[in-house]
């Protein structure tokens, strides 16, 4: 072994050294020359530096003040800087900045600027509304480009954890025994504060140049225990709201982010997560309309998402799929008035989703009226241990429902329940005497000795044509749909973009970063077709 003029141990007939680290060099190229002509930085380049997004580029300089102090950063390379740092992986503020030095790519981006951390992420906390504005002008593109139609569109949620641990799940009480505390440091911090600046009156009087600096210590103190009781005041405030949404609900929030709520995962873990919203194109897979939220369910999600699409500049959907969170009444219903053709599994039992061919056979022949064997009552689906709502024929000229063995369970009553947090009175039906000698009532009542009883409210009728639809091969092959397009998006973004925790705290914040997302992936979309685009401008 030998050593070069480094001091590295060098083997023989390996390749040598070509330059030292102690000889001087004179770079001979451009930036330019740097990055090849193919690289898709210059695609997103193009794309940000193009018509598409001038007039909202236009509007958000406006904003800024550019005769006093230092020169501000373009918005339009910050948003660059931002997408070119999803798609490749780079999230965080400080990852970003350390790109602006040591990445030749990203240099070229940003044209040899360094935006320091605090810059960046204070670009994502104030730039919400543009940032929207942003956003639509990508569909509006990927509209030109033929990439949208929005004849079926796909919509789903997920749960996105948090930035806080579970240690700052807090009860009412330990928030309000904490809110106490913070009050009474509060009051003894004033407290000396002004038998500090008294004090400092009686040494040194009001004018004497040489006194000390008056309480910086205690003001710095003092603004982080406002800042603490403003958090804590917000999650008792959020415990008093979603109190009201659902009574039975557990009275817990997060007291470092009180905006996000404790979800169950897919996993079975309980933790501070906020609910993400999709609604993507399903010809295309290119994202329609996002949002945030800590709702602890999709029920009632459906027709704001439905409506932004619309807010987002596009023409109102034909179809829509969705699973069985957002299969509530209300939606359904909202869904036939507006023409839009709905494909949803039943909430409650998802019976045509997972049913078998033989439990397809059965349902169908109970629904008709026909006698059921012994076979067909086996194979007829199940909910909670007992016979199917579905398998049970409504008839609205007498108002009563007819079992499988076809007996009537007539109207008895209104009773007042909470469904997914909201009151509903609906009827009921049941007072089947007959149903204490069928031989199928263990099947179908969990009491033979008192029957069956089945509920139904004013939504009922557009379940029903919704069962009607689902039970159909083609409804359930346009259900199917959502799996190779809204699904997908996700498994994208957590697993390539990184995006399986939010960076930023507040529901406000957090919007912004997950509008970033969908803007990356439109913008990914948007590369691909480019050359076109461009050309039709």
């Amino acid at each position: 072994m030998r050593r070069d003029g480094t001091g590295r141990g060098m083997m023989k007939g390996f390749r040598q050294s070509e330059t030292p680290l102690e000889q001087m060099l004179m770079w001979s190229q451009k930036l330019d020359d740097a990055v090849p002509a193919d690289h898709p930085v210059r695609l997103v380049d193009a794309i940000f530096d193009s018509e598409v997004f001038a007039d909202t580029l236009r509007s958000w300089r406006r904003q800024y003040c550019l005769v006093e102090g230092q020169p501000p950063y373009d918005p339009k390379h910050l948003v660059k800087l931002y997408v070119y740092g999803m798609m490749t992986g780079l999230r965080s503020s400080r990852q970003l900045e350390t790109a602006c030095y040591n990445r030749v790519d990203v240099i070229w981006l940003m044209s040899g600027q360094h935006p320091d951390h605090s810059t960046i992420a204070a670009f994502v906390s104030k730039g919400g509304k543009q940032m929207r504005g942003m956003f639509r002008d990508a569909l509006r593109a990927c509209r030109q480009a033929g990439l949208v139609e929005c004849r079926h569109v796909c919509v789903d949620g997920t749960n996105i954890e948090a930035d806080a641990g579970r240690g700052s799940v807090k009860t009412l009480k330990e928030l309000e025994a904490e809110s106490a505390r913070v009050d009474e440091q509060i009051r003894e911090l004033e407290g000396q504060w002004e038998a500090n600046e008294k004090r400092e009156e009686s040494l040194f009087g009001q004018e004497a140049p040489w006194a000390p600096g008056r309480g910086k210590d205690m003001g710095k103190r003092m603004k982080e225990l406002e800042r603490k009781r403003a958090k804590l005041k917000a999650a008792l405030a959020a415990i008093e709201r979603r109190v009201e949404e659902s009574p039975e609900g557990k009275q817990i929030a997060v007291s470092s982010d009180p905006d996000s709520r404790v979800m169950r995962d897919k996993e079975g873990r309980s933790k501070p997560n906020y609910n993400a919203q999709l609604a993507v194109d399903a010809q295309s897979g290119v994202i329609v309309a996002c949002d945030v939220n800590d709702q602890a369910n999709d029920a009632g999600l459906l027709t704001p998402m439905l409506s932004q699409i619309e807010e987002n500049g596009l023409e109102r959907t034909e179809e829509v799929s969705a699973d069985s969170g957002y299969n509530t009444g209300a939606d359904i219903e909202k869904l036939e008035s507006d023409g839009i053709v709905g494909y949803l599994p039943e909430c409650r039992t998802q019976v045509y989703e997972k049913a078998t061919r033989d439990s397809r056979e059965a349902l169908k022949a109970a629904q008709t009226g026909e006698v059921l064997s012994e076979a067909q009552w086996a194979a007829l689906p199940r909910d909670r241990g007992v016979v199917a709502k579905e398998a049970f024929r409504y008839d609205a000229g007498t108002d009563a429902y007819t079992c499988p063995a076809g007996q009537e369970l007539r109207y008895c009553h209104d009773v007042k329940d909470t469904v997914r947090g909201r009151e509903r009175i609906r009827r009921q039906y049941g007072g089947c005497r007959a149903c204490r000698t069928c031989a199928h009532a263990v099947m179908c009542c969990k009491n033979p000795a008192t029957g069956r009883t089945i509920k139904r409210d004013e939504y009922e009728p557009c379940r029903e044509r919704m069962r009607q639809r689902m039970s159909s091969q083609e409804g359930r092959d346009r259900y199917r749909v959502r799996r190779q397009t809204v699904e997908p998006r996700f498994g994208h973004m957590k697993r390539v973009m990184g995006l399986r925790r939010f960076l930023r705290r507040g529901l406000a914040k957090v919007g912004v970063e997950w509008l970033l997302a969908c803007l990356t992936w439109n913008v990914q979309k948007l590369m691909k077709c480019w050359k076109g685009v461009a050309m039709a401008q």
